[in-house]
């Protein structure tokens, strides 16, 4: 039940541009390149993804750990060098990402008690700056190759999770998951994210992996991510009313020409 649980981003007149220029002016777009800092290490199981995680690790492949897993708690990532856009500010530096729990931040669900998830993430070189987390996306592989004999090519996504599972040459499976959210810069400037976090382990399967968090182990491993700041941009609420008054009142002003003609 666990795994089940957890393994459960017109054209417009002359007046309207005008308008709209200022809400957009300092959006955060561009890709965000992340690496795990140091020796951090990440650990999920059934329920958890433990971006800091602090336990003790059991040696084999997978690498697993029976310990517990919080949720109050976050990792640090290196930007890296392959950011672009308005990222490429901050390459160098570090951003939190907060841990996550498929009771708070259900699968496939815009609606949760920890949902939306403010500050998910946060940049320690831009503190105005954060990504709000909206949804974790569902897997998007069957379930049905979840076990069996291992084989390079194979795909598995445990029912209901968000994982993503492919068994790929040599021994190694890549495991990611995605993500839908929202970036703010501060000043009231939004901007749609999707985003996700992946790894490779060596030496394993991916029906080793799912094996052992059927069994209620945690799996622990480094990680990245990529994250995408999609350029097109959220309105601001009063901006959209400030156009939709003024185009009103463009169309009145043109009915009022048009009268003051036909009477001439």
């Amino acid at each position: 039940m666990l795994i089940s649980n957890l393994l459960r981003v017109m054209r417009l007149a002359p007046l309207a541009i005008a308008l709209s220029v200022p809400a957009v002016a300092s959006t955060i777009v561009g890709n965000l390149a992340l690496s795990t800092t140091g020796t951090q290490v990440i650990a999920v199981n059934g329920s958890v993804i433990d971006f800091n995680f602090t336990g003790a690790v059991t040696p084999g492949f997978p690498p697993t750990s029976p310990a517990p897993l919080t949720v109050n708690g976050a990792g640090m990532f290196d930007i890296g060098a392959a950011s672009t856009g308005s990222f490429a500010s901050v390459i160098g530096t570090t951003i939190s990402v907060k841990d996550l729990s498929a009771a708070q931040q259900p699968t496939g669900s815009l609606v949760g008690p920890g949902l939306p998830y403010t500050n998910f993430i946060t940049f320690a070189a831009q503190p105005t700056w954060s990504i709000t987390l909206t949804e974790v996306l569902p897997g998007v592989f069957s379930s049905a190759s979840c076990t069996g004999v291992p084989a390079p090519g194979q795909t598995c996504t445990p029912a209901g999770s968000p994982f993503n599972l492919s068994n790929l040459a040599g021994n190694q499976v890549n495991v990611n998951f995605a993500f839908l959210g929202i970036a703010n810069d501060g000043l009231g400037n939004l901007s749609s994210i999707s985003g996700t976090f992946g790894t490779t382990f060596s030496n394993t399967s991916l029906e080793a992996i799912y094996a052992a968090i059927l069994a209620g182990n945690a799996v622990v491993t480094t990680a990245s991510g990529t994250i995408a700041a999609v350029a097109t941009p959220i309105p601001e609420p009063g901006t959209s009313l400030l156009l939709g008054f003024s185009l009103i009142g463009l169309a009145a002003i043109t009915r009022s020409a048009r009268a003051r003609r036909r009477r001439q």
